[in-house]
């Protein structure tokens, strides 16, 4: 049996989709009732729980032999990971994969890149074989940080400058991790997952133009306007985590394209502009 945490966000639920498709028996562990009634009714077993609890963890634990550790971008995402790489040994699990982020160190100025880098210890040192899998900005962003600022007034606001981010489609990576988890020969291996091309948001502004058929252009904005706009969506950690995760790509930290999804999983990544094809609806003016 496998466990998959994090199964509301865009990855853990294509590893799920992944796994179901491969009649894999799979666990889910999840926080909230109503979502743990619409992963029964798609076949997946659910174990209701709060990843922050010792107790929940043990429970959720019991007869698993594998394991994908993903954890919200939160204050607790380090305390959560050291828990659990400590219960997946206790529990004798044999195999935990672990989503991190692309510069994960624990040296790290940006919060989150520092958890990640010292989570990551965590898991190599608990004594349960692992994998490292790391990724960058997911395409599944595009719409919750830029759908409304296009739609309404045909911009892209980001503090990224010139950057260049080689954005992933979250699906190519739930696909990479359903192989790491069910086929052998990953074990002990670290992977960067990105996408195909490494653009500016010049170039993703470009596509969006080329695509809505409509003039996006995009304009830099201030850490402190970034920070301020999160913080609609996000606690005031998870906020300035996340802008000093974009400091880290404006620093050169996203230019990096690996064929880690064509390898591993035989297909190529998605594409930026295949992807906002494919979702074209969410950006276009109501």
């Amino acid at each position: 049996m496998m466990l998959v945490t994090g199964t509301t966000s865009a990855v853990g639920n294509a590893v799920l989709k992944e796994l179901l498709a491969r009649k894999i028996p799979v666990r889910a562990f999840v926080r909230k009732p109503s979502v743990a009634e619409k992963l029964e009714a798609q076949g997946v077993e659910t174990f209701l729980g709060d990843m922050t609890e010792r107790e929940s963890v043990q429970k959720a634990l019991q007869g698993i032999e594998r394991v994908y550790l993903i954890s919200s971008t939160t204050a607790h995402l380090l305390a959560i990971e050291q828990l659990w790489a400590e219960e997946a040994r206790k529990a004798g699990v044999r195999y935990l994969v672990k989503q991190s982020e692309i510069g994960a160190d624990p040296q790290s100025l940006s919060p989150l890149l520092h958890y990640h880098g010292r989570a990551e210890d965590a898991i190599r040192t608990s004594g349960v074989p692992y994998t490292i899998l790391r990724t960058l900005y997911f395409m599944q962003n595009f719409a919750p940080m830029y759908a409304h600022s296009i739609s309404s007034r045909g911009m892209i606001y980001a503090p990224l400058a010139n950057a260049r981010i080689s954005y992933v489609d979250a699906r190519d990576v739930g696909a990479v991790a359903a192989h790491l988890l069910t086929e052998e020969g990953y074990q002990y291996q670290e992977y960067e997952v990105t996408g195909p091309e490494a653009i500016t948001c010049t170039q993703l502004a470009e596509i969006f133009s080329s695509l809505l058929h409509t003039p996006v252009r995009y304009a830099t904005i201030s850490d402190e306007e970034a920070e301020k706009a999160l913080l609609g969506l996000y606690s005031s950690w998870t906020a300035h985590a996340v802008v000093t995760l974009l400091q880290f790509y404006r620093q050169g930290g996203g230019d990096l394209v690996t064929p880690v999804v064509d390898e591993v999983t035989g297909h190529k990544p998605c594409t930026a502009a295949t992807f906002i094809s494919e979702h074209i609806q969410s950006f276009q003016t109501a």
